[in-house]
């Protein structure tokens, strides 16, 4: 069991068989889909970071091409990567509250949280 910060609280999260299925009953979709989506994000930044480092464009170059890139599915990702979190801390803890509720607990999401790449990793390397 691994542990997580998001909005300074601290969740133990875990993944495993009973994940995949409680997912698809609490969001009614498949989380291989999802985690689609997530891997699909992460190929195109480092698509856009080799490009932009072959052509010798500076470290803040490369975070404003990937910012950009990253406002064009901004929405999804979020979606997913809170659905994921959620899940994961759910099986570590099913008397976690609800995902709605869950979510007024989060004030803000900041993309370069450590939290994110932690759900990230997990899933993926659960699943994939």
């Amino acid at each position: 069991m691994k542990k997580i910060t998001i909005c300074d609280k601290e969740y133990s999260i875990d993944c495993n068989a009973f994940t995949r299925f409680q997912y698809k009953k609490v969001f009614g979709t498949g989380i291989f889909s999802d985690i689609k989506v997530l891997n699909q994000f992460s190929d195109r930044q480092n698509e856009i970071r080799k490009k932009l480092e072959k052509e010798n464009a500076t470290e803040e170059e490369i975070q404003k091409a990937i910012n950009e890139m990253m406002l064009d599915n901004l929405d999804d990702f979020i979606d997913v990567i809170e659905k994921i979190a959620y899940i994961l801390i759910y099986t570590a803890n099913p008397q976690i509250e609800s995902f709605e509720n869950w979510l007024k607990g989060i004030e803000k999401i900041n993309l370069n949280d450590n939290w994110i790449a932690e759900v990230t990793e997990l899933a993926v390397n659960s699943f994939c």
